[in-house]
Order: structure tokens, then sequence, then C-alpha cells
């Protein structure tokens, strides 16, 4: 994501209409509130519906995401997405895909029309909902494959977040800590608060070096820093504790973005990772965080960035 800025917006007040329940159907999200501390493991949650409503996507990163021709995606965009009879922003919008809400998809068209702010094609995937079928936007940060969890996390002031059902999570008064359900040297991705950048202690890894850095990464609004690290060569996983207090596993990679929420908040996304399919778990993360700050909370106006929609 070096050199790339990823705008995400709260998603507002998007009615789920009964008209369009009707043509839109509904697709269940996991969902669910962790309390102070604690462990869940798949954790159990109240079914929720994400609907196909009126309202506006999310902007998100330049560049088309992988192909896709079957399974499911998930939407991360805050915003919601919007679907069209055709690929291209031009097209009838059938309505809008809300956060957290999963497609079928049938198919993929690497030259549709082209994205807001492009002249030149961009790619979108054919997805099936319930009731209907359309095409959305086939770009990172609006969809990621397969089925993810949510989860809000008051106590870390994050409104909601996406992961893989898969994946385990602890809920601590240090941090917030996901992995893998089971496998060995696992990927972790860890979230830490405190009440300001410094506070959160020395950026990086001792013995990591950077390897690429932004300092314009916009997560739900706010602007951040991402620096991605890498261990040195021929380094061996090593189980350590963390600045939080939970033991995690230093793998070849590691990737940071922290950012002041509020005068009194300050927030440290990191993840320990070895594969760049490791490494999407957190940027899946990154593009779906919602935080109850302004930022956030603001509905998107008439000056917003131009959204996946048209017609």
């Amino acid at each position: 994501m070096t050199g790339s800025t990823r705008a995400l917006r709260h998603l507002g007040a998007a009615a789920a209409l009964v008209t369009s329940l009707l043509v839109a159907g509904c697709s269940v999200l996991s969902t669910g509130t962790s309390p102070s501390g604690g462990v869940a493991t798949n954790p159990a949650a109240t079914p929720v519906t994400g609907t196909l409503a009126p309202g506006s996507g999310s902007a998100g990163a330049s560049g088309s995401a992988p192909a896709q021709t079957g399974g499911v995606r998930t939407v991360l965009a805050v915003d919601g997405l919007n679907m069209h009879v055709s690929p291209a922003l031009s097209a009838h919008v059938v309505g809008t895909l809300t956060w957290g809400a999963t497609v079928s998809v049938l198919g993929y068209d690497p030259t549709g029309g082209p994205w807001p702010s492009s002249t030149s094609p961009g790619a979108w995937y054919h997805v099936q909902g319930a009731t209907v079928s359309g095409w959305i936007v086939a770009e990172p940060g609006y969809t990621a494959q397969g089925s993810l969890s949510s989860m809000s996390f008051p106590d870390k002031h994050i409104d909601g977040a996406l992961y893989p059902s898969s994946w385990t999570y602890a809920d601590d008064a240090g941090e917030l800590v996901f992995e893998p359900q089971e496998g060995a040297d696992v990927p972790t991705l860890v979230v830490r608060e405190a009440a300001s950048l410094p506070a959160l202690g020395a950026a990086g890894l001792p013995g990591y070096t950077p390897v690429s850095s932004s300092s314009e990464v916009v997560v739900c609004g706010y602007t951040g820093t991402e620096v991605r690290y890498q261990a040195p060569s021929g380094a061996s996983p090593q189980v350590v504790t963390d600045a939080g207090g939970a033991k995690v596993t230093r793998l070849s990679g590691f990737v940071q973005f922290r950012a002041t929420l509020s005068p009194t908040v300050a927030i440290d996304i990191e993840m320990n990772y070895a594969t760049s399919a490791d490494l999407s778990v957190y940027q899946n993360f990154l593009d779906s965080v919602r935080y109850p700050f302004q930022d956030c909370e603001a509905s998107p106006g008439p000056s917003s960035s131009p959204s996946p929609s048209g017609g």
C-alpha cells in the first residue's frame, strides 16, 4: 500500500428499506461485541442482514483486485459498495451492498468501464445476491475474497472490523490479538491504543529493517503512517512477549500502521507475517475498520471523494 491512499468513510445511516430487501435479499454476517477481556474462537453472535440499500460507496486504492470467478466476497467498504446492472459506472445502480455483506462471484471482467478519476478500463466482479445479480468494481479496499467475521471492540475504540472466520481473537486490557486457530509459527495481527503516539512506544522492531514507508495512508478518515519491515536474512521465527503483554511469533515480515484518532487516543495496528496471504488479512482489517470518532461518523457530503456510483 506504499504511496497509495485508502479513504474509508463511515457507512452512516444507510436504511434497510423493505424495497431493498425485496430486490436484493440479504446475506448473513456473524457479528457481535467483545467485552473487555476474554477469548473467542469462531465467536457466536447475533446474525444481522447485509442488504442492498441506497447509499454511496467508499473510495479504495487504485489497481485491480485479483481475478475471481467463483466463491464469495465480503464488502470491506465502510460506506458500502454500489452494484450496477453492467460493468460501467454509468450503468443503472441496483443498490448498494453494505459493509460486511457477502455475495457469490459469478464472473470477472478485466476490461469494464473506468472507475472514478480514471479514463482507463477497470476490472469488475459479476456477483449474485439473494435475488439479484449485478456488477461491482474489482478494486482493492472495496471487497475481500471469502467470508469474514465481524466484531466490535468498544474498549479499543473500534466500532467494527472484519477478519477471517478461521481466526480467533483475544481482547485483553493491553491489546487486541488476532491469529489463526491452528498451525505453527502463525501470523499475529495486533491492535494497541494509547493516549498519544509517543505513549505507544518506539515504532518498528529491534533488528528489523524498514523496506517501505508511507505517511499518507488514510483509514476511516484518519491519516497515519505505515511502515513495512523485514527481519534479518536467515532469521528464525521467535516467540516473544510484545509491548501489550501477549505472546506473538516474530516472523520474516512486520507491518505497522499508526495514527492519532482523537486528542486522547492513538492507535497502532501491526502484524507479524511470512507470506502475502498473511499480509492480506492485515490489509483487509485496515480497509474495514470503523472508529467511533467524527471522521468515521460523518455522512458523506457533496464534497466527498467520488464513489463507485452512477446512473
